[in-house]
């Protein structure tokens, strides 16, 4: 019953409120049949069961006239094999009650009701799952016609087919719609109620979308766009709407881990629904539910409990379905609702109380879980951890027997399973969510590591030594696991509580160490001792954790003394067990000083558990304190390892008692860290935990734990020697020593094979292991023939040689397995079987992976690659093992399918062929060039590498056929992109297939693939390197003096060749190093944004990853050793790729001098210009150079004219975004004053930013000037006379030039043809009012006294000004147009580089605006709050009117 429940196949709602109730009155009818005193209670449940047959009766034809109207064939089916028994069951249920209302205390009676009741509620269930599955599939079938609608849709070829196909396409959406939103408003998992909430959502949003992409692509087929945006949108909605089908057809699951744990939420809720609600609150809630969930958390750890603490849950249970049950009956009762109120909230207050005995109750058994599952769970680990560790200790040439360690493994494994039990249950009574988070972490853990430790006790039969060490490796894994659980288990439970309980047992113990006393019962007495200890040292741990966690300093180091002096109690007793088990009975002499011990430590654990609620603390000034002060600092450097000295076990199997070794070695070590000073303690655990010390075993010698149970340890091949050897058959010994020497060959020519895979060591192992072998085969073939041919000749020479030979085989085997790795283990496992069709299965995978190997193979020969290896590594060679697997490959299939084959020689050949295979494998990896690198790296990083390398050799690809100029090349390039980009999707998915344990086919999949990989990359590099060998040569060069300096570095002439890397590489790095400096200023000149951040980002890329390749290769250089030849050449062959594409685009603009183009791409190909011509010569350019004639005429009249003239039209453009143009000018410069125009030009130009901007410097001692000329007319200002006067309007005229040279480089850069038209007219005026201001001023000299010449001055200087800013606004905008690159260091490169500084401050500015989130009350987004645009030089603003100016001036 409660598997319906746990598993998540109740969904709804609807379906959870018929059930729940269903469920608690079938437990509680379980919980009273229980309870023989409540026997009266079954001989009133005739009406109720009737109520039930006829509720039943109902459904079932309620239930069949549903089925007859739908056209559901699967609901009509499945339906109509229930319905039958729902009835049957009512009815069933109805006789039980009808029995038990004659002989209500009859069990069989109780149980019948029992079984018919459960039968009645999983029909019930049934029922209700069965038609909730028909509404998922309504809902599904309804997804299913979108998905068919959408095809149709999809390929719709005309409007007039698409707007049909579309309308039938929303109808099934709103249908799907529609359903949808009615199961998940029914679900009750609030997850999935999200997500098709979500799903819904999306495709809501993908119908506008689908409509436009599927019209753009009608009208425009050839788009690749439209199409890319049909495709998107298309697959956007077929996933969504499958994701909808996934979750509609998920299972409930159970929320996540929330603020507390399992059943401390359902309390709380219980809680808050009786204590915080109306009656009709809880009517409507989820009461049922969580009644039942709490209930049967409960009776599943009563399940685990003791006895006592069992019937006391239960019968809290009982009472609260009873309460349960009286407040549904007057929720169902017409009762005045007055009456039933009151009666209710005295039910709820109840119902309360019996929920908080039932925690206490709870709270109880779990503590007691706890103390009884790490007592029990401490020795078996003590045992297994002793045990294990004599095994390694011993002597390895002995051939060990590890069976007998298979029951403590087993063993463990129970109580693992106990201690996770345990903390899932504590887990569930966790108020926080940090401490179940914290529990969870170690129940988690130890699931992990008991699942590690499952296998090995299967392993142990093979009397493997590995296993014993993995069983060690656990077991310290485990320890430190359970001192994490114990750690968080306190943040849970209340250490008051487990203290009491742990005295309460301590009693328990001495009582019964008492009364084995008094029936001499050794065993008995040595149980209960050491259980007696273990709880002292249960509480002490859990004492101490509760002390490390209080922050009060008085509080810890009071109760810091109580903990000593009951760890000094427990010592004596630790003493006084000792004594009592000396000798091989109870000592009946020291028995007075035991009780006197244990009397004494109970009573100081009591008074250590009243020192927990603060009292029995000795007082502040007490030297106790100053005591365990010192005792606290000195025990904190010590690693005590807290395990129980009495282990009931060891004692029963050792007549000496082991144990007492140990309990007395411990004992004198807590004496002496009583009695000595810190050195003499540090000086006893140095040797307590001696290396020396582990050679000794930590039980008894006699009688020997491990221990072989023959004399020798034989093959099953060779036991079949010595046995027919002894019975004196001949004929039959010489067909067994055909098996021999076959077993023998098969070994010989593995480790013969696996010398060329192999390290020194092993190498030079099996080398020894051969020749020894290839010796003592004939010598135990002749040994075994005159033995059983001679009947005076004695067995013990064939025991011998066939002990040797059966060792050396395993031996050889040790060596060899582990060469042959993953091959061996999967065609090893699944010929184990023997049965045909796993030999025929295996035979057909076999044959396939050799046709896919000589596939490889000859991919590789036609690929016309050189070896990446030594000479020695040809293509010879790899034909040669290829034959040689192939033929092991027919060897064990032969030997398969024969009957007479034996486990060993099966065994020998599984590794020979395994071998042969990984043989195969690395003599491709060397023509390659990955075997050391790959061999080096674990299967994930494998995938890395590989992943990797592909992805930027396809991007090499794609960016050199972006470059290549003939279009085969260029599709050859992307047909090899392809390839790559499929190829290696195969290979992830092969790989993320892999289990644990592959089979064959699985195994070769992913192998073969990745070869085919590294050849397809190989292949590409070749293509990839003759398509950019301009760019690549300098970086081979490098990579070949690498090379030589690795091999070659037990030469003298290693310095040279180190000496002459570092110099090429510098060189290099240097060489592009100023490449991509020059690229990323020439970025400035390109005008398609796109493309110039496309460039940036590839520039970037290659400097970094140039010194990357250069870095590996010193590395090379440096250690020695090549490796990774593959990873080095994709990066060399990627950068080619890249520089070879910055050059081609850097070429392909009109605005990047030539002598720029040459630099580039010399630098990138490693070399310096040889011969750079002049760029004036060859730039080319649509935009002549802008002469400039200067014409000399009578200026002064045609200056007051002209200038007046221009006015209207000189509009100056104000900022560089919006270029706005102010109207009116001229009118507001006649209504002012030449001072009012003066000073707001000075007052401007004292508000811009001079820093790094010569414009602006220029501009504004412009101003300053004109200003101080204007202060002359009224004969104020530093200009004292006239001859400073003329002198002031020739600076002005001179500090123009600068400007009129700036606007002058700008329109011979500008590639817009109408600006640069625009900026030659602004220079052109420049120069004509230049010429005008120079001749009125020579006249002003000579014109002694004369005011209306030195305002004519003064006008003509102020519109020469208004003139320069117009025409550094005009700059502004050739800079947003774009600007062809200057000759290096001329006059253009300082003028442009101006330009592009303030282009770059302008992108900013506009960023900045276009993030402001403020808009005003037209929606229009606020650009108020951003400082003004930056600009060249600001503009000049309007002239204020004349009655503004005189207000200034009377200021």
């Amino acid at each position: 019953m409660s598997l319906l429940l746990d598993h998540g196949l109740i969904r709804t709602a609807a379906v959870e409120r018929v059930v729940a109730p269903i469920a608690c009155h079938l437990c509680h009818l379980v919980l009273l049949c229980d309870g023989a005193e409540e026997a009266e209670q079954f001989s009133h449940l005739e009406e109720a069961a009737q109520a039930v047959a006829k509720a039943t009766e109902n459904m079932s034809a309620v239930a069949s006239r549903h089925i007859r109207d739908t056209e559901d064939e699967v609901l009509h089916m499945e339906m109509s094999s229930l319905l039958e028994s729902v009835t049957v069951s009512g009815q069933h249920v109805l006789l039980a009650a009808q029995k038990l209302s004659i002989q209500p205390s009859l069990t069989e009676h109780r149980e019948e009701l029992i079984t018919s009741t459960q039968s009645v509620f999983l029909g019930v269930v049934k029922v209700l799952l069965v038609n909730d599955d028909a509404t998922v599939r309504k809902v599904v079938a309804a997804a299913d016609q979108v998905l068919e609608r959408l095809s149709e849709l999809s390929s719709s070829s005309d409007i007039k087919s698409l707007l049909k196909s579309f309308q039938i396409f929303s109808d099934a959406l709103i249908l799907l719609n529609s359903l949808t939103v009615d199961r998940a408003n029914s679900l009750q998992d609030p997850r999935q109620t999200k997500q098709l909430h979500d799903s819904l959502e999306t495709l809501r949003r993908c119908i506008s979308m689908l409509h436009t992409a599927m019209c753009t692509t009608i009208k425009h087929p050839t788009s690749e766009q439209a199409q890319a945006a049909k495709r998107y949108i298309v697959d956007k909605v077929q996933s969504t709407v499958s994701d909808i089908i996934v979750t509609l057809t998920s299972k409930c699951q159970r929320g996540s881990p929330g603020p507390c744990g399992y059943y401390a939420g359902r309390r709380n809720s219980l809680l808050e629904l009786i204590t915080g609600s109306s009656a009709s609150s809880v009517r409507d809630s989820s009461f049922d539910s969580v009644v039942r969930d709490l209930v049967f958390h409960c009776m599943i750890v009563a399940n685990s409990s003791r006895r006592e603490f069992q019937q006391t849950v239960v019968a809290h249970c009982r009472h609260v379905l009873q309460f349960w049950s009286d407040i549904k009956r007057i929720f169902k009762s017409s009762e005045d609702p007055d009456d039933s109120e009151q009666h209710l909230q005295n039910l709820f207050t109840l119902l309360v109380q019996q929920i908080q005995m039932l925690d206490k109750s709870m709270m109880n058994a779990i503590l007691y879980q706890v103390l009884d599952t790490f007592l029990t769970a401490s020795s078996t680990f003590e045992e297994l951890l002793s045990v294990t560790r004599q095994v390694l200790v011993a002597d390895s040439s002995t051939k060990t027997d590890l069976s007998f360690i298979q029951p403590l493994v087993e063993d463990f494994i129970f109580y693992t399973d106990r201690i996770i039990q345990v903390a899932s249950f504590t887990s569930a009574v966790a108020v926080d969510a940090k401490s179940l988070e914290n529990v969870e972490n170690s129940r988690v853990c130890l699931t992990r590591l008991r699942a590690q430790v499952a296998p090995l006790s299967l392993e142990l039969a093979d009397n493997l030594m590995q296993t014993p060490q993995k069983i060690y490796e656990i077991c310290e894994k485990w320890e430190e696991e359970m001192g994490q659980l114990q750690e968080t288990l306190s943040d849970v439970l209340d250490v008051r509580e487990f203290t009491s309980i742990a005295i309460t047992e301590m009693v328990s113990d001495r009582r019964g160490c008492d009364t084995a006393y008094r029936e001499q019962s050794y065993i008995s007495f040595n149980e209960h001792g050491a259980n007696l200890i273990c709880h002292m040292k249960l509480v002490t741990q859990s004492v101490r954790r509760h002390l490390d966690r209080s922050d009060n300093p008085i509080y810890r180091n009071g109760l810091l003394v109580l903990l000593k002096q009951a760890q000094l109690s427990q010592t004596k007793v630790v003493q006084s067990v000792r004594d009592m088990l000396s000798g091989s009975s109870l000592n009946v002499e020291v028995y007075s000083t035991f009780s006197d011990n244990v009397a004494a430590a109970i009573q100081n654990f009591k008074v250590l558990r009243e020192g927990l609620d603060g009292q029995q603390h000795p007082h502040l000034l007490s030297p106790l304190r100053e005591g365990a002060r010192q005792c606290d600092v000195s025990q904190s450097h010590l690693p005590v390892k807290d395990t129980c000295e009495l282990n009931l076990d060891h004692m029963v199997r050792s007549s000496h008692s082991p144990v007492l070794e140990v309990t007395e070695r411990d004992f004198q070590t807590e004496h002496e860290e009583e009695h000595s000073d810190w050195e003499t303690v540090e000086a006893e655990l140095a040797h307590k935990y001696d290396s020396n010390d582990l050679k000794t075993p930590a039980v008894s010698d006699e009688p020997k734990l491990i221990h072989k149970p023959l004399e020798f340890d034989l093959l099953p091949l060779l036991y079949e020697v010595v046995t027919v050897t002894k019975g004196k058959d001949v004929t039959a010994l010489n067909q067994i020593c055909t098996g021999v020497l076959e077993l023998s060959n098969c070994y010989a020519q593995a480790a013969k094979e696996a010398l060329a895979i192999v390290d020194a060591v092993d190498c030079q192992t099996l080398e020894s292991f051969r020749a020894e072998l290839v010796s003592l085969t004939p010598l135990l073939v002749q040994t075994a023939q005159e033995t059983a041919m001679s009947s005076a000749m004695s067995t013990e020479s064939i025991y011998k040689h066939s002990t040797q030979f059966s060792d050396l085989i395993n031996n050889m085997r040790k060596v060899l397995v582990t060469v042959a790795g993953t091959w061996f283990h999967a065609v090893y496992t699944e010929l184990q079987g023997n049965l045909p069709t796993t030999a025929a299965n295996v035979t057909h995978q076999l044959n396939d992976v050799m046709n896919s190997c000589a596939d490889v193979v000859q991919l590789l020969t036609s690929s016309d690659l050189a070896s990446q290896s030594d000479s020695q590594e040809t293509f010879t060679v790899l034909h040669n093992k290829l034959n040689r697997a192939q033929n092991n490959t027919r060897y064990l299939l032969e030997f398969s399918t024969s009957e007479k084959g034996k486990v060993d020689q099966l065994e020998g050949l599984c590794i020979l062929w395994g071998l042969s295979v990984q043989i195969l494998f690395n003599s491709l990896d060397k023509i390659l060039g990955t075997s050391t690198a790959m061999s080096q790296l674990s299967p994930q990083k494998q995938l890395s590498v590989l992943s990797e390398n592909s992805l930027r050799i396809q991007e090499a690809a794609r960016l050199t056929s972006l470059n290549c100029k003939s279009a085969y090349k260029s599709k050859q390039l992307t047909g090899y992109q392809d390839e790559l980009k499929t190829l290696t999707e195969a290979y992830l998915q092969a790989a993320e297939d892999l289990g644990v344990m592959p089979s064959v086919i699985q195994l070769a999949k992913t192998e073969l693939f990745q070869r085919n990989l590294l050849i397809k990359i190989r292949v590409l590099s070749g293509h990839l390197s003759k398509a950019n060998k301009d760019y690549d040569t300098a970086l081979q060069n490098i990579l070949s003096i690498a090379y030589f300096a690795a091999e070659h570095f037990r030469e003298n002439k290693t310095e040279d060749e180190e000496q002459e890397f570092e110099n090429a590489a510098e060189l290099l790095l240097e060489n592009v190093n100023s490449a991509t400096k020059r690229v990323e200023d020439c970025l400035n000149y390109i005008r398609d944004p796109r493309s110039r951040s496309n460039l940036r980002s590839i520039n970037d890329h290659l400097s970094f990853q140039i010194s990357d390749i250069i870095s590996r290769a010193r590395l090379m250089v440096e250690t020695h050793f090549i490796c990774d030849t593959l990873s080095l050449d994709v990066q060399i062959q990627c950068w080619s790729a890249k520089a070879h594409y910055v050059v081609e685009e850097i070429s392909k603009q009109d605005g990047i001098h030539q002598e720029a183009k040459v630099h580039i791409r010399a630098g990138l190909q490693g070399r310096e210009p040889e011969d750079i011509k002049d760029g004036r010569a060859t730039i080319p350019s649509n935009v002549k150079e802008v002469a400039f004639q200067s014409k000399t005429t009578s200026w002064l009249k045609v200056n007051t004219e002209n200038v007046d003239a221009a006015e209207p039209s000189m509009r100056t453009s104000y900022g560089p975004g919006n270029m706005e143009k102010e109207d009116g000018f001229g009118a507001h410069k006649k209504a002012s004053s030449l001072t009012s125009t003066s000073l707001f030009l000075k007052r401007e130009s004292d508000s811009w930013d001079p820093k790094d901007n010569r414009i602006v410097q220029v501009t504004r001692k412009m101003a300053d000037t004109i200003y101080y000329m204007t202060q002359y007319l009224k004969k104020k200002g530093p200009i004292p006379n006239k001859d400073a006067f003329v002198t002031a309007a020739k600076n002005v005229m001179s500090n123009c030039q600068s400007v009129t040279h700036f606007i002058r480089v700008i329109a011979n850069h500008c590639l817009d043809k109408q600006s640069t038209v625009e900026l030659s007219l602004v220079v052109e005026q420049i120069l004509t009012i230049t010429n005008q201001l120079n001749i009125i001023s020579s006249v002003n000299a000579v014109t002694p006294g004369c005011k209306s010449s030195d305002e004519i001055l003064v006008k003509n200087a102020q519109n020469l000004l208004q003139t320069v800013l117009r025409g550094v606004h005009a700059a502004e905008t050739a800079c947003i147009t774009g600007l062809k690159q200057p000759e290096p260091n001329s006059d253009g490169a300082e003028a442009t580089a101006l330009c592009f500084q303030w282009r770059r401050n302008l992108e900013i500015h506009r960023a900045q605006q276009t993030s402001n989130p403020d808009t005003d009350e037209l929606g229009l987004r606020k650009t108020s709050s951003h400082p003004v645009a930056p600009s060249l030089a600001p503009s000049v603003p309007t002239i204020p009117s004349r009655d503004k100016y005189l207000s200034l001036r009377n200021k």
